[in-house]
């Protein structure tokens, strides 16, 4: 059994990534193939689904979609040409063993990068259920919504932290006019399907 096979037997993974040095400890027992494994195009994790990709790294042309409940683990690097979204109420798992990139970021579920996690336009977390385990997290924006992340370091020209209903005024300063609306409408799946659709969530500049 591979090192992410066993992973995919936690039901979290808070014990075993909790920490910079869990975080260590986990990535010196990983194994990857010294190849590339290329997505051209979307690639959509339906409702149950586990999907783990041995290579160092994993190129996603389009977006990454994961339903719930679904768990992708990547025992390298991972890039994402376009935006990473999983949207709902259950257990959703995105695991890298190596360093993390995409356009945008939107999820709910759990988020592990055994490097760093960068994002070009905004890294979004919501719901205190699960949590995000990184050393660095790079993006223009990232906001946590009612969720306690587990990052040791946050650049960003924007870090907003708290539940919806605090960060509301500053979120309406950087959102697009349109995901602003559905913000306010307190739609998720809109903001979802606005990603999946390629549409930004921040304003210009």
């Amino acid at each position: 059994m591979s090192p992410l096979q066993k992973l995919l037997e936690q039901s979290s993974l808070h014990d075993v990534c909790g920490t910079a040095a869990q975080r260590a400890r986990l990535k010196a027992t990983l194994t990857s193939t010294p190849t590339t494994r290329q997505v051209d195009g979307d690639l959509k994790l339906s409702e149950g689904q586990d999907l783990l990709f041995e290579e160092g790294r994993v190129h996603v042309k389009g977006h990454l979609i994961l339903e719930d409940p679904s768990r992708l683990l990547v025992a390298g690097d991972l890039v994402v040409e376009g935006n990473i979204v999983n949207e709902g109420f259950d257990y959703a798992l995105l695991f890298v063993g190596g360093a993390l990139t995409a356009r945008n970021l939107l999820f709910h579920g759990e988020v592990v990068s055994l490097g760093s996690i960068a994002v070009k336009g905004v890294a979004w977390t919501y719901y205190n259920d699960h949590s995000t385990y990184a050393d660095l997290l790079t993006a223009r924006v990232v906001v946590a919504d009612d969720r306690a992340d587990a990052v040791d370091v946050v650049r960003a020209d924007r870090h907003l932290v708290g539940h919806s209903s605090q960060i509301t005024e500053a979120l309406g300063k950087v959102l697009h006019a349109q995901a602003w609306d559905a913000h306010k409408a307190g739609a998720y799946p809109d903001l979802a399907m606005r990603l999946c659709q390629g549409k930004e969530l921040l304003r210009e500049g």
